[in-house]
């Protein structure tokens, strides 16, 4: 086995801050190469083109997000009802904003196939792999001990 393959971490877990949200922390799994290609070969249909005669293959979206965002988002806390209609229109007006929003996968789901903003939170906080790394958190909980708030990366 190689050397960078013996370093890799197997299930890097981080929480992230929602920038427009103070308070609202999502815990995500890191997903390497190989988790999105599982992923998406699990989400694959197959469909006969009558016209070339052939069987091809096509991914089916809906499956690709259930699957994707189970597998990233293990939850979350801090978020409000009155926080919602920062990530998507919802009408809460005969509800107590101060509620919380406990996680759970079906809000989850719903967060990412109807909020744009939340899907691409998601999607950065993925791609910025520097923050996965364990030798970020401890330099990061170095760097931050003392000082008040969460010891979560927030993209400082």
């Amino acid at each position: 086995m190689s050397k960078i393959a013996n370093l890799m971490a197997k299930e890097t877990v981080i929480d992230v801050e929602f920038p427009d949200i103070e308070g609202f922390i999502v815990n995500l799994v890191y997903l390497g190469r190989d988790d999105l290609l599982k992923i998406r070969n699990a989400s694959l249909t197959y469909k006969f083109n009558k016209r070339t005669r052939q069987r091809e293959e096509e991914v089916d979206n809906d499956k690709f997000i259930e699957e994707y965002t189970r597998r990233a988002i293990k939850g979350w806390k801090g978020l409000k009802l009155k926080d919602l209609p920062k990530l998507l229109p919802v009408d809460i007006s005969t509800l107590n904003g101060e509620d919380a929003v406990e996680y759970s996968e079906e809000d989850a789901l719903d967060l990412v196939k109807n909020s744009t903003v939340f899907d691409q939170f998601v999607t950065d906080a993925m791609n910025d792999y520097e923050q996965f790394s364990i030798s970020k958190k401890a330099e990061d909980a170095k760097n931050s001990k003392g000082t008040s708030g969460t010891a979560s990366n927030r993209g400082e």
